[in-house]
């Protein structure tokens, strides 16, 4: 009953607050009536600011309301500032108009000396050409939008500017590049406090770019925890659009019933909202599953329909992607000339956006087209130009060097956390001592109070026991922070000691002529500290420390499982990634995955059952 009143009272607390936002929207409104001027249009800024994130529609009326409003005031800040709007706003509906928006509001913010409005704008024109395919320029407008903000200091739109040229590289192909300025920018993001919207966009960023780099588990976590953020401050723009990335994933992971589900909530969102670009991507997914689960002839209308809808907005990147899946509906539907011209076509966009991610991949579907109607050698030369193109990009795209970048950044994360918990200790260190000045004060006061009135015995008995409990829990929080602390410090003193020795034997292997013997020697090292069980053993003894009983629970609970699933099982616990386990194991990510895939099985595990939940509540 309790438990139903405060459910209760939440509710009504939650209806209060969009109450009171209502209210104070409808106040606006009512203020705007009996307004003129630039008290009119600071209200309609207002109005703009409150709803751009809920109602694209609405915030529309109001930047074009304020942009003929200072039109007629001849205000340039409020036109460089409404254009400026126009262009964003326009942006989700046809790129040519949101270019134009941009460029008025660029003239009109030299003319007011605005600098800090024109790195904006330039940020704006930027994401406008990334999605006309024009990669080279979209990048000469983000590093003017990012000198700007060096000039002002202004550090969040820095990190903005690098997430923008993260996405370029990724479209680009480039996730060395891509991993490089979004870990750039998260640096900058970790300094900077608040900014829940702009950490989350750096969230649903890492997620793409493990979405095309195949990890896409990784890329539904990053979706979900940005998602999360974008629910809570009701962003439904980039909330329809992580909806939609996550239905992407779940293609790619042949589960149909969730993208479907994750897609068609994008859908629903985005037509309420009037968010075209959202709306129709959401209908690209469906048309996919439709496709993947043989209803072609309806995925085809969908995707037609779509196509077309691109094409008006004048959308590159989505009208290459509309291309490959219209081409492969055809394919399956044996239309084989049709499905032809479309890879041709978006063949043709990608080699003239120098996108080769997508020459490859349509180069890769023509291949499977003339295999599939006979035409083999077509097919032969066509699988050719993939792997050509693969193995360029697989050279820009060495897995090392992310990793590398990946692991720098986490290894500096968790010496940031190392600090603060010695930060933390010396607290409880000091609580301690001023625990211990207090007993002794306790101490000398109640043998006088004792002298003087044995009646009080009794009560400050009482108090000492709570003191001397008090005092305990201290030194048992103390102990684990101390135990946690050792356990990390350990880890990473290892990990930077093989870091040196590696790095102090690769620069020997390159001056020394003889390559092949020094590389094995190398390797070596490598399988020598990797296999070392006695660093295992260690690693046991202070993981039982921590979690003291682990190990036999899982024992008593699940008898079946081995020595490496228990291995499995305590790196989990510690709430690891699946990097971070398959460097520890000595195997590849996909092995860590068919490691947890086996443990799934072993533990009776269903599909909607959290393998991580169920370790970490042991």
């Amino acid at each position: 009953m309790k438990l139903q009143n405060w459910c209760l009272l939440l509710l009504l607390l939650v209806i209060s607050a969009l109450k009171a936002q209502t209210k104070d929207h409808d106040s606006l409104l009512q203020i705007l009536k009996s307004q003129e001027g630039l008290e009119k249009l600071k209200t309609l800024e207002q109005l703009y600011t409150s709803i751009r994130f809920k109602d694209m529609n609405k915030a529309k009326d109001y930047a074009i309301e304020a942009l003929q409003l200072s039109e007629s005031l001849n205000d340039d800040l409020g036109i460089a500032t409404a254009s400026y709007r126009m262009g964003s706003l326009m942006k989700r509906v046809n790129l040519d108009s949101a270019l134009y928006h941009y460029d008025k509001a660029q003239k009109f913010a030299v003319k007011a000396n605005n600098r800090e409005l024109e790195g904006f704008i330039y940020g704006g024109m930027s994401d406008a050409k990334r999605l006309k395919g024009e990669y080279d320029k979209a990048l000469e407008l983000t590093n003017k939008s990012m000198d700007i903000s060096r000039e002002l200091n202004d550090w969040l739109n820095v990190s903005i500017s690098l997430q923008n040229k993260s996405s370029i590289y990724r479209n680009k192909g480039n996730y060395t590049l891509a991993y490089q300025n979004s870990i750039a920018a998260q640096k900058i993001m970790d300094t900077i406090s608040g900014q829940a919207l702009r950490k989350a966009d750096l969230l649903k960023d890492i997620g793409e770019i493990e979405y095309h780099r195949a990890n896409y588990d990784d890329a539904i976590t990053n979706y979900k925890n940005a998602l999360s953020v974008y629910e809570a401050e009701e962003d439904f723009e980039f909330g329809a659009m992580t909806l939609n990335r996550i239905a992407n994933s779940y293609i790619a992971l042949k589960s149909f019933d969730n993208a479907k589900q994750f897609a068609e909530k994008a859908g629903k969102i985005s037509k309420e909202k009037g968010m075209t670009n959202n709306y129709n991507i959401s209908q690209i997914n469906l048309g996919i599953i439709l496709n993947e689960t043989g209803n072609y002839k309806q995925a085809k209308s969908i995707i037609e329909q779509t196509l077309k809808s691109f094409r008006e907005e004048q959308n590159i990147n989505a009208i290459y992607s509309t291309l490959l899946v219209l081409g492969q509906i055809y394919d399956n539907m044996k239309s084989y000339d049709q499905a032809e011209a479309y890879y041709n076509e978006g063949l043709l966009i990608a080699d003239t956006i120098n996108a080769p991610r997508e020459s490859q991949e349509f180069y890769l579907y023509k291949s499977k087209l003339n295999f599939n109607r006979g035409q083999f050698k077509q097919a032969y030369l066509d699988q050719e130009q993939f792997i050509k193109l693969k193995d360029s990009l697989s050279e820009v795209n060495n897995e090392r060097n992310i990793e590398e970048l990946i692991t720098i950044y986490e290894t500096e994360k968790k010496e940031k956390e190392l600090a603060l918990q010695k930060t933390e200790i010396e607290v409880l260190r000091q609580q301690e001592v001023i625990s211990k000045n207090r007993q002794r004060l306790l101490g000398i006061g109640s043998l006088l109070l004792a002298l003087f009135a044995g009646a009080l015995i009794y009560g400050l008995r009482q108090k000492m026991k709570r003191n001397k409990l008090e005092r305990e829990k201290l030194d048992v929080a103390l102990e684990f922070k101390e135990k946690e602390l050792t356990t990390h410090a350990l880890h990473l003193a290892h990990k930077n000691e093989v870091l040196l020795e590696l790095k102090s034997q690769l620069k020997e292997l390159k001056s020394n002529p003889e390559n092949s013997r020094n590389y094995q020697k190398v390797i070596n090292t490598i399988n020598l500290d990797i296999n070392n069980d006695q660093n295992w053993e260690q690693f046991r003894t202070y993981f039982e420390e921590v979690h003291k009983d682990f190990n036999s629970k899982v024992m008593r609970a699940y008898p079946e499982v081995s020595a490496n699933d228990l291995r499995l099982m305590s790196l989990l616990k510690m709430n690891l990634s699946s990097k971070e386990i398959a460097n520890i194991l000595n195997i590849s990510t996909e092995g860590v995955k068919k490691a947890r895939y086996r443990l799934r099985k072993k533990l009776n595990l269903s599909t909607e059952d959290s393998l991580q939940e169920l370790v970490i509540e042991l």
